[in-house]
């Protein structure tokens, strides 16, 4: 995929950023639905008043600022610092629905136990294999020199707090189609067959690179119910990452479809959303998305900021 000019560096940064945050504020108040009809979801997207966004894009910002000031480093990822900045971010707003496992996490951190032990312990030992660390990884992809660097930071920033395998390839899979997204040309159709060759070659598993066989025979008229069916659209990495990467290459040049798509997805509504948002949000840029959403978004402001330092 080439990169494409008439969408600059900066416009898809805040694409990315304003993308998934849109997509987690408007997915949250159907999460948990099975499916998400379309007049109601068109009901919702009309209300006035403020749209507040969840823990993802807490989490989502404050990786994208912890980049932001090491950009120039020797390593642009520093994981004990970001541990704790996740934290405190969870300390300071713990109300924005943190799931029961990041808050033990989360929590046992800001008593100064070390993210390694704690992450390896969660789960009886098993770690993670949530969405977490892939719902706030896409910023990874504005700093990443390529697509296996894109995988790399994705997996460092997973580690913390989704010492699972299947949680750190989630993370790895939503990093590498964001830096994807970000070098893709809008207009220009997406060859899902190339796309998952360049996943396999940044290390993506097979048994994630079979859903995007799935995937691959989907088509604009594929319903986000029987989508979910066969990909899933739980809180489990390896349901809600595929199906996100699915409502984003089914109509990549369509943010707001991509985002509805999503949501109509049903399950965990957010965090699909709002993974999809980013990728559709990289290739087509802010102001892609409906102005009324980005108007209405709770700390869009700070939002633009972060991802123009990024760019």
């Amino acid at each position: 995929m080439s990169s494409d000019v008439a969408v600059d560096s900066r416009e898809r940064a805040r694409g990315l950023l304003l993308g998934a945050a849109v997509g987690d504020a408007l997915g949250a108040p159907f999460e948990g639905a099975v499916r998400v009809d379309e007049r109601l979801l068109a009901s919702a997207e009309n209300v006035t008043g403020q749209l507040s966004y969840t823990d993802d894009t807490a989490l989502t910002l404050v990786l994208a600022e912890h980049l932001a000031e090491r950009r120039g480093g020797e390593d642009a990822l520093d994981p004990d610092a970001l541990a704790r900045e996740f934290a405190d971010a969870w300390a300071a707003e713990p109300w924005r629905g943190y799931g029961s496992a990041a808050q033990e996490i989360f929590r046992l951190i800001c008593t100064g136990m070390d993210w390694r032990t704690v992450a390896s312990a969660s789960f009886g030992g098993q770690g993670s294999f949530g969405n977490g660390a892939a719902m706030r990884v896409a910023p990874v992809a504005l700093v990443a020199d390529d697509l296996a660097d894109a995988a790399r930071l994705a997996r460092r920033s997973a580690v913390l707090t989704h010492a699972h395998a299947d949680g750190e390839a989630g993370a790895a899979l939503q990093g590498c189609a964001a830096y994807l997204a970000l070098h893709s040309s809008p207009g220009e159709p997406l060859d899902r067959a190339a796309i998952r060759e360049e996943l396999r070659g940044a290390g993506i598993e097979e048994h994630w690179l079979a859903k995007l066989d799935i995937i691959a025979e989907f088509d604009p008229e594929t319903e986000p119910e029987r989508a979910a069916q066969l990909l899933g659209h739980g809180v489990a990495a390896l349901e809600s990452v595929p199906t996100a990467l699915a409502a984003f290459l089914i109509n990549p040049d369509s943010p707001a479809e991509v985002i509805r798509w999503a949501i109509r997805a049903g399950g965990d509504t957010d965090t699909i959303a709002c993974m999809a948002g980013a990728l559709a949000g990289a290739r087509n840029g802010a102001d892609a998305f409906p102005d009324s959403w980005i108007q209405r978004l709770e700390h869009a402001d700070l939002l633009t900021e972060c991802a123009d330092r990024l760019a």
